[in-house]
């Protein structure tokens, strides 16, 4: 990360908001508020200093979240924090970034670590972008590269392996008469499965369905 974005995340994190007076608040801009990505800034025992609206829609399905009073366990499953910490403690021991690829909050993310220095190690700093992706996504060269240990599959959790299969075909774009014949099953079994995803789901739209499935990236990103 250039030395002006650090010196700029610095400012965000002993601020916790952007500062637009400042020289080079354009890059932060870019960064948290322009790229579309999930941003965090935390210490080495997780304690958050910043997040932005983006982190809050991902990680905690609200609109705004006061990430200051925050820590990583506060917006990640217990096992996933631990995780990202950890990753955490190697980025600023290292001082190379680490990209880990998981399932959070049943979507299918890319989350990137990298060290933001202070002038004492007390004040050094982690920085994760985190973005939805696609599951056929290649991983990143150059970079230490991690799959997740742990995964928050969200509302996939609760279906079969039979219905994750329909929902695949679904977030493809299949109709239940070709999910059926790629299946070898009938269309009436299928359209049982569909009935019992939404059911499940709590929805019964069948581009609800397909939406879910990029999510959780089976097919895509969703736009």
């Amino acid at each position: 990360m250039p030395e002006s974005v650090q010196d700029v995340a610095m400012i965000e994190m002993k601020n916790a908001a952007p500062a637009a007076a400042k020289s080079g608040d354009f890059l932060w801009a870019a960064l948290a508020t322009d790229s579309g990505s999930a941003v965090l800034v935390f210490d080495a025992q997780g304690k958050v200093s910043f997040g932005n609206q983006n982190a809050s829609a991902m990680l905690t399905g609200e609109a705004a979240t006061e990430f200051g009073t925050k820590s990583l366990h506060d917006v990640m499953k217990a096992e996933i924090a631990e995780e990202h910490l950890a990753h955490a403690q190697r980025v600023l021991e290292t001082g190379q970034p680490v990209v880990i690829d998981g399932m959070i909050a049943g979507r299918l993310m890319r989350a990137t670590l990298r060290p933001v220095r202070g002038e004492s190690t007390q004040e050094h700093r982690v920085l994760e972008t985190l973005r939805p992706i696609a599951s056929e996504e290649t991983a990143p060269e150059g970079v230490t590269y991690v799959k997740a240990k742990t995964n928050d599959e969200g509302v996939l959790g609760k279906l079969t392996a039979r219905e994750r299969e329909v929902l695949f075909h679904i977030g493809r774009g299949l109709s239940t008469a070709n999910i059926a014949s790629t299946l070898g099953r009938s269309t009436k079994t299928v359209e049982w499965h569909r009935v019992s995803l939404g059911n499940k789901l709590g929805i019964t739209n069948r581009v609800e369905l397909a939406r879910i499935a990029i999510r959780a990236g089976v097919t895509g990103v969703e736009s």
